[in-house]
């Protein structure tokens, strides 16, 4: 609006107040008359603030014949641009947000206000009301202000979650339009419903796969970061995981090991925090036979046993099909490996016989586990990493010489890790921090059982330590504790498993830095010398601290070599940590010591970081890469290190 010049003619006032408002933006009728001659309610420069409340009803209180009674409304005022010049000017009104959350399917009441640069009210006024942008329906276009210069309107959302932008107008002026961005949110769960895997028919004591169920919200929307239990009825089986977080999808599944018994075998799956009913898996039993061993026993073991020792039982591996590394990256296709990256050891070679599952990567060396429990490795081999009794590096896969199956594979700057039927750990390679566990500093070309009886869900390595987390949320590491990394309060090396305290769902290890999820926080320990810790200072902790700034709750960690990064509920990805190499994905290459979310809008389903690497899946199954790309581990076709994601392959 153009400012009025401070002199001129002399008009009289309008009498009838109700046309006051669009009245005193005709500057031809009032050019030339004097600011100071004209009361506060009529200055030239007055402009239009909208007042937005809003209230949730839901399909609850539609159902019942209309709104519950409203409360107080949150309200926000948006002044208008102020005129060039003019005489000092009262203290503006406070501005608050001009964005609000709702439910999806819900209406929702905005109450709109008009007043004056004074807070004056404007009665009786006509405001033109409309939807910019969004799929949200206003129930009326146009509505006037009452005796205290307030109208409402009411909108209701879209099923789907989308973006509604109100904007409100007083007719007959050239104010700009005042802006509502209402926010559909996807619901709380309402929903549990089986989405795969139900009546399948194996052997007793058989393992089903592709279970899953599916929450969505009362529209039917999914909802991602939904906690999901899953209990075997008593005498039929073993589950993992037995707990679970919905992925976006909406989607949580487990694996299933049918009991002993022939005949029909039943799953329960619930929502924790939901007050809905479980729901029921069935499944068939052939037979009744009893479970067979997988992995032959030990070389002159020949004794026969009821049930087998807990290293020669049958193991379910746990599938990875991608890993990163220190320098590269791995993925499996069609049963063997292929790796991209560098290669000065023999570690991006890949191949194998074509039945990989599994994989984990270390700083420069690689190993994958085959369906039945049999570990291969290849790269580097200078402290007997790969487990073949020797210390050549190998530029192909090479088997382990053990008799072992194992599960899952963790590997480390230069040991490996894995895990045996019943959760018992076994390592190998090199010893000298205590990161074997065994109670020595001697290295290890085979692997070998950990003395003690603990049992494991999951492992993890960092360069020079490693982790163990068990099937209740207990976490106990070992090795080299320099940066405080195994989280015992101290910093001495620990020769065996030292427990830490508090109860974890998942862990991850960085180069001498430790993270794990709690709850709903994500707590770090170890180096922080590059704020990989994310507790917004650069000093070290002995002992798990809380990450800061996290804006949802966490659903997976990925760890690289002095960064870490979470994966949220809803998709998006946070990294925090050394960036000198683009490596947290934010666009900068300024180091955080507070988690700084990963350029470019992309929701995230997996994370993975290696070195100064981290990649992450999108829901759409497209793989994009960030950070350190000296020797083309991001695959991106360059050498071009890249400070946010880049899409692998396009």
């Amino acid at each position: 609006m153009a400012e009025l010049p401070p002199g001129g003619r002399e008009e009289q006032q309008p009498t009838n107040s109700r046309h006051r408002p669009l009245l005193m933006f005709d500057e031809e009728r009032d050019r030339g008359r004097g600011w100071r001659e004209r009361g506060p309610l009529f200055r030239p420069v007055l402009v239009l603030v909208v007042l937005g409340a809003v209230t949730l009803w839901g399909l609850r209180s539609c159902s019942m014949g209309g709104p519950q009674a409203r409360g107080d409304l949150d309200t926000f005022t948006v002044p208008a641009a102020p005129p060039a010049t003019r005489p000092a000017a009262r203290p503006a009104p406070e501005v608050a947000p001009t964005e609000v959350e709702a439910t999806v399917a819900d209406t929702v009441e905005l109450e709109v206000a008009a007043r004056n640069e004074s807070g004056i009210a404007l009665p009786d006024t006509l405001l033109r009301v409309l939807v910019e942008r969004g799929t949200g329906t206003l129930g009326v276009d146009t509505v006037r202000t009452d005796s205290l210069g307030t109208a409402r309107v009411l909108l209701t959302l879209a099923p789907q979650p989308d973006t509604t932008v109100v904007a409100a107008v007083v007719v007959g002026t050239d104010l700009q339009p005042i802006r509502i961005t209402v926010m559909g949110r996807v619901g709380p769960p309402q929903r549990l419903a089986k989405a795969r895997g139900d009546w399948q028919v194996t052997d007793a004591g058989g393992l089903l796969e592709g279970l899953a169920v599916q929450v969505t919200d009362r529209a039917g929307n999914p909802v991602p970061g939904a906690g999901v239990f899953f209990q075997p009825a008593a005498g039929n089986g073993l589950v993992a995981p037995s707990r679970a977080r919905t992925d976006s999808l909406g989607l949580a599944s487990t694996v299933w090991r049918l009991g002993a018994v022939a005949g029909v075998q039943r799953l329960f799956a619930e929502v924790a925090e939901a007050t809905l009913p479980p729901v029921t898996f069935s499944a068939t039993a052939l037979g009744d036979t009893a479970v067979a061993a997988v992995a032959e026993p030990p070389a002159g073991d020949t004794a026969q046993t009821s049930s087998p020792e807990p290293e020669s039982a049958p193991v379910v591996v746990v599938r990875r099909s991608f890993a990163v590394g220190g320098t590269f990256a791995c993925s499996i296709a069609s049963g063997r490996a292929a790796c991209r990256g560098a290669n000065d050891r023999g570690q991006s070679a890949g191949g194998g016989g074509g039945g990989f599952q599994g994989l984990a990567l270390g700083v420069s060396h690689a190993c994958a586990l085959d369906g039945s429990g049999t570990a291969w490795c290849w790269g580097a081999n200078d402290g007997g990493q790969l487990g073949d009794g020797s210390r050549a590096d190998r530029p192909e896969p090479v088997r382990v010489e053990t008799e072992l199956a194992l599960s899952i594979l963790t590997a480390g700057a230069g040991h490996t890790c894995g895990l045996v039927s019943g959760g018992r750990a076994a390592c190998w390679g090199r010893n000298l921090s205590g990161q074997l566990g065994d109670g020595t500093r001697e290295d290890r070309s085979t692997p070998a059982l950990l003395p003690d009886d603990r049992s494991y869900q999951s492992l993890v390595a960092g360069w020079e330590h490693t982790c163990g987390l068990s099937a209740g949320g207990e976490l106990a590491c070992w090795g080299g504790n320099g940066g405080g990394q195994l989280g015992d309060g101290s910093q001495l090396d620990r020769l065996t498993p030292a427990p830490v305290t508090g109860s974890f769902g998942s862990v991850v290890a960085g180069s001498r830095h430790t993270c794990g999820i709690s709850g709903e926080r994500v707590l770090c320990w170890g180096d922080n010398s590059f704020g990989q810790l994310g507790d917004g200072s650069t000093q070290s902790r002995t002992r798990p601290t809380a990450v800061e700034g996290l804006p949802a709750p966490p659903m997976r960690l990925a760890a690289g070599a002095v960064h870490t990064c979470a994966l949220l509920a809803g998709g998006a990805a946070y990294c925090w940590g050394q960036n000198v190499h683009g490596q947290l994905g934010d666009g900068t290459n300024g180091n955080r010591a507070i988690p700084s979310q990963v350029a470019g809008e992309l929701t995230f389903v997996s994370l993975f970081a290696g070195g100064a690497l981290t990649c992450g899946f999108t829901t759409d199954a497209s793989q994009y890469c960030w950070g350190l790309n000296q020797t083309g581990q991001l695959g991106d076709g360059t050498r071009d290190n890249r400070a946010s994601p880049v899409r692998v392959g396009r």
